[in-house]
């Protein structure tokens, strides 16, 4: 371990991150306790390695707010790049998470004040990208929880194009939508995430998880969560399940559109006598009894663009049955059931009471209606056209992001399995992207994924032999050889898809005779 580090005193490690080690450190000049925040010599190789971690320090120590980790110093040390920064006693908040330790009115208060060294941050045009439970640091102050916000590591100061557009830097699983989808966030793309953080704080686990990334950003892109039992909401207003609709829908424009606003709500809802959002109408009026069960069969992701709009949607015949034929409608997270005397808590109900509904439902059933079925279209007709599927990527853009892929391949190898998933949604018998998915995977560890991309690429008639065709294939096989990092079983699963001797020490990495070998 390091025992120095520039002008400052290394006292112990303190953990490790992605791009490198954080240690307690003390500058000996007047005695104060800092975290040195180091970067991977292998990760710092790269020009793009350096200029992210420069950002962070340029981005952040713009920063001065109670709830912003401070930075005070950055530098270069016998090769080593280091960001000296605040350090803050306590725990990180994805451990208190984990050890559930928080009541549902304590995580408020931790995220409502999230929002406010964001809604400062934001006002200087810097935008974290990255905000997580492991990236908010909490201390208690007396009685009070005191929560920072830090590793600006991945931020983007508005306006800079150093990362290029279309790449993915952050956490899957707080991603929001758009992010996935176009590479360009904004700031609502951060209070997507702290609205992420909210739902696994009440309910002990993620909205949007899954065995497999392609699960998470499917579901992240399409899917509500589940909804919330009553007894996720003690001590707080009931009503926190329409602020959690509001910060996880799917459409920006249906969020909440500052981070001022959405602490505002956070601090309301820890009043449990908090009535709700303002202008948001009870849920009772939508007539969600009367959608059509064949409705089921609609795939969900012709819908998601306006999945959130729904729970924001007036009463009215004409808007609910506008969308009485979409799938289930998506549902005011996790509220009790409404009590039939008491209208003002009806709006977390996700079934609306059989009293308040049966009206529209015969209405249109009724023998009139049935007369003049024969002339109608089955189902009723829409009143308007579905929406358009987006245009399918054109071979060059699939490349152009394959390119990019490759790049982040070191450093950022989720952004470039996300990159990948994408291109194969369109392109499914692309070999480059099973290739690189695959290379994606080992560095990141997750080994066992790996066979199951293998056999998805054969469904659609690609050969494992074609990937051997491709530099970051054969250079991860190459380290393979050296490493011997595959368990037994992922190993021997690989070997039975690639000519024989491939993997063995020693080896060449072979390539198909029909086929130049060709770089990522």
């Amino acid at each position: 371990m390091l025992h120095t580090l520039g002008r400052f005193n290394i006292l112990k490690r303190l953990g490790q991150g992605a791009m490198g080690e954080v240690f307690l450190g003390q500058d000996p000049a007047i005695g104060r306790e800092v975290a040195l925040k180091t970067i991977h010599r292998e990760a710092a190789q790269g020009a793009e390695a350096r200029d992210r971690f420069a950002r962070e320090a340029r981005a952040a120590g713009t920063l001065n707010h109670p709830n912003l980790v401070t930075i005070h110093e950055f530098g270069e040390a016998d090769g080593v790049l280091y960001l000296a920064m605040e350090y803050v006693p306590g725990a990180d908040l994805e451990a208190m998470l984990r050890d559930r330790v928080l009541a549902p009115v304590e995580a408020l208060d931790i995220l409502a004040q999230v929002c406010d060294g964001l809604a400062y941050a934001h006002q200087k045009g810097v935008l974290h990208r990255d905000i997580k439970p492991s990236n908010i640091r909490v201390r208690r102050d007396g009685e009070r929880l005191h929560a920072k916000v830090m590793d600006f590591g991945i931020a983007r100061v508005a306006g800079s194009d150093m990362t290029g557009t279309g790449t993915l830097l952050g956490t899957f699983g707080y991603m929001a939508p758009e992010y996935l989808q176009t590479g360009r966030p904004d700031p609502r793309s951060d209070l997507f995430a702290v609205g992420v953080i909210l739902y696994e704080a009440l309910a002990g686990h993620r909205p949007f998880d899954g065995d497999t990334t392609a699960t998470v950003l499917y579901k992240l892109v399409n899917e509500e969560p589940a909804p919330l039992p009553p007894s996720d909401f003690r001590g707080i207003s009931p009503q926190a399940g329409l602020l959690l609709a509001k910060a996880l829908a799917k459409d920006p424009a249906q969020r909440f559109q500052s981070a001022e606003a959405m602490a505002k709500a956070l601090r309301d809802a820890m009043d449990p006598a908090w009535a709700g959002l303002a202008g948001t109408p009870p849920t009772k009026v939508l007539a969600r009894p009367t959608v059509p069960s064949g409705s089921q069969a609609t795939p969900r992701r012709k819908v998601w663009p306006w999945a959130a709009a729904l729970v924001l949607l007036g009463a009215g015949g004409a808007g609910a049955w506008a969308w009485a034929h979409r799938p289930a409608p998506v549902r005011v997270i996790s509220l009790p059931e409404p009590e039939p005397a008491a209208p003002s808590t009806s709006v977390s109900s996700p079934v609306v009471p059989s009293a308040t509904a049966p009206a529209p439902a015969e209405s249109r059933t009724s023998p009139k209606t049935e007369r003049v079925e024969p002339t109608s279209p089955k189902p009723a007709p829409k009143p308007g056209p579905a929406p358009k599927a987006p245009p399918r990527m054109t071979e060059e853009e699939a490349a152009e992001l394959l390119n990019e892929a490759g790049r982040g391949l070191v450093d950022q190898p989720q952004g470039s399995l996300a990159l990948c998933d994408r291109v194969l949604r369109d392109h499914p018998m692309n070999p480059r992207a099973y290739a690189l998915k695959v290379t994606a995977l080992y560095g990141l560890g997750r080994y066992q994924e790996m066979p199951g991309v293998l056999d998805a690429g054969k469904e659609h008639g690609v050969k494992p032999v074609q990937y051997l065709a491709f530099g970051h294939f054969t250079a991860m096989l190459r380290e393979e050889r050296r490493e011997r990092r595959l368990p037994p079983d992922v190993r021997e699963s690989i070997l039975a898809e690639l000519p024989v001797g491939t993997l063995r020490p020693g080896a060449r990495a072979l390539q198909p005779r029909f086929q130049r070998p060709s770089r990522d």
